[in-house]
């Protein structure tokens, strides 16, 4: 059987109180800053976009209306030419060795093999219309690849942007809550911003894990994650997918369900309607993000069969090779420069398709700017949580109201109006027709707002326009100016969209309220 000892009993003691300590330091610890002052912060913003920066000058935009740019004065890597240079240098060997030995030693039997190789022009003019269309389809198979690659990308700053924007009105949402206590609201409105850093940090993985890179850029990072957050995210074997694993915990955390004995059942029951609402939208833009990742994946491993390739490359060479042996002794010494020519072209649509196939390299010109739109969407989710965390944005874009118009309001704007007026006919020497002019024009207003403001006060309905018609039928009066009837004799009137609501049409509905 064992004893408490004093000492014991003191260790105890002293344990359990510097528990209660740490606890209480704990709770009265100031709360961390949301995301939006993170995010926000000029040396983040400053970083942030150094590092794209960088990117993005790898794989520079260009004017397409530029010819000479695009023709004359653009840049070695943008023509691709590297992918199909052996097979290229190849073909114009053979062509300078056959031509020099043509036209040089001209020994009889080749000449005679020359001239017979000419004549079969016609099948070789059949073969290039083949080989035509084994390359364009072959090129337009690469620009719908480019083109899903591309698509799939904009999906993903749409669904981010739709993650953004509906997390920080949950915040907000929660916020305004007060039957939730304080502690409940500052651990949803913090899963909230996780989540949407969550949401950036899956674009800047997703960018480098299509790239096959395993490390990440932290300064793209800076202001999002925390120093432990990323190195998590670095050690990850698939960072995207760590990413929206993380998104999905934030998401159980934002729309968990707090019961308080203190609310009634049918406050529980609209609550948790809400919740589940919030928690099915924000679950289908989690799912849409998901896709997206995994069809680049899919376009980045899967490529064009390779019977296709093969096929293709085979009858290319063997045209590239044989256009000196066919055209030689036709052409002359003009076969190695038209030969360079023709095969350049041939062999670049090739390489164009090479260059298209899976557009995901950094180093590449003609792929795709991912550096770009990981800053579009960095930068939206930054936009979307700042106006949802500062209480100056929010009061600024929700604290306006549509005045209503009424008598002393339209008095005031023509008192105001004549007021301007006055002042600009008193500066600069305006004279007297265009003051006149002006006066006309604020009279005609007044009197149209007027009659705005006395028809608007007038209930309208469809039996004192004629409660005899029928359902499809146009009134007398209402004909000139599109008054249809909608329905029953008391369902009301509408207006066509096709007439606007003018001076004459506004008269014409004042003389129909009057006669009835």
């Amino acid at each position: 059987m064992s004893t408490t000892t004093p000492e014991t009993r003191t260790s105890f003691g002293t344990k359990r109180r510097n528990a209660l300590i740490a606890a209480k330091d704990e709770m009265n610890k100031p709360p961390l800053p949301r995301l939006t002052v993170t995010m926000n912060a000029p040396l983040c913003i400053r970083a942030r976009f150094q590092s794209f920066l960088s990117g993005k000058s790898k794989q520079p935009d260009y004017d397409a209306r530029d010819w000479l740019r695009t023709v004359v004065f653009a840049p070695r890597n943008i023509r691709g030419f590297e992918n199909i240079r052996n097979p290229w240098l190849c073909v114009q060997f053979v062509t300078i060795l056959w031509v020099l030995f043509t036209k040089i030693i001209e020994p009889k039997p080749l000449k005679t093999f020359s001239e017979q190789l000419s004549k079969v022009e016609s099948v070789y003019l059949i073969m290039f219309s083949t080989l035509g269309f084994l390359i364009v389809f072959r090129l337009t198979r690469a620009a719908v690849r480019f083109w899903d690659c591309r698509q799939a990308w904009g999906n993903m700053v749409i669904y981010s942007r739709c993650v953004a924007d509906a997390l920080m009105v949950r915040a907000e949402e929660v916020q305004m809550d007060c039957n939730k206590s304080e502690e409940v609201t500052r651990e949803i409105v913090a899963a909230c911003d996780d989540c949407v850093a969550w949401c950036a940090a899956f674009a800047v993985s997703s960018k480098q894990f299509l790239r096959g890179i395993d490390a990440l850029p932290k300064e793209e990072l800076l202001g999002v994650l925390s120093e432990e957050d990323v190195n998590k995210l670095q050690k990850s074997p698939h960072q995207p997918m760590f990413c929206y694993s993380m998104m999905r915990r934030c998401s159980s955390r934002i729309y968990v369900t707090y019961r308080h004995s203190q609310k009634s059942e049918m406050r529980e029951m609209h609550e948790t309607i809400r919740d589940e609402s919030g928690r099915s939208e924000l679950s289908k833009y989690l799912q849409g993000l998901i896709t997206q990742e995994g069809a680049l994946e899919r376009l980045r491993a899967t490529k064009l069969p390779q019977i296709y390739v093969a096929h293709l490359r085979t009858f290319l060479i063997l045209y590239c090779f044989s256009i000196p042996f066919v055209y030689a002794m036709n052409w002359g010494w003009a076969t190695i420069p038209a030969t360079a020519i023709a095969t350049f072209a041939l062999m670049g649509v090739e390489g164009a398709a090479m260059e298209c196939e899976i557009p995901f390299d950094a180093n590449r010109a003609n792929h795709l700017r991912m550096d770009q739109y990981c800053e579009t969407i960095v930068n939206s989710c930054a936009l979307l949580a700042q106006w949802g965390g500062e209480e100056q944005a929010k009061k600024e874009l929700n604290g306006g109201r549509r005045e209503t118009i009424t008598e002393e309001s339209i008095d005031e704007e023509c008192e105001r109006m004549t007021v301007v007026a006055a002042n600009e006919g008193d500066n600069g020497g305006v004279d007297q027709s265009k003051d006149t002019t002006s006066t006309s024009l604020y009279e005609t207003t007044r009197e149209e707002m007027n009659r705005r403001l006395s028809i608007s006060k007038e209930h309208v309905t469809l039996d004192v326009l004629n409660t005899n018609a029928t359902p499809t039928e146009f009134t007398p009066a209402g004909a000139a100016f599109g008054i249809e009837r909608t329905g029953s004799a008391m369902s009301g009137i509408s207006l066509t969209p096709q007439n606007e609501l003018t001076s004459q049409s506004l008269e014409n509905i004042a003389e129909t309220l009057k006669t009835g």
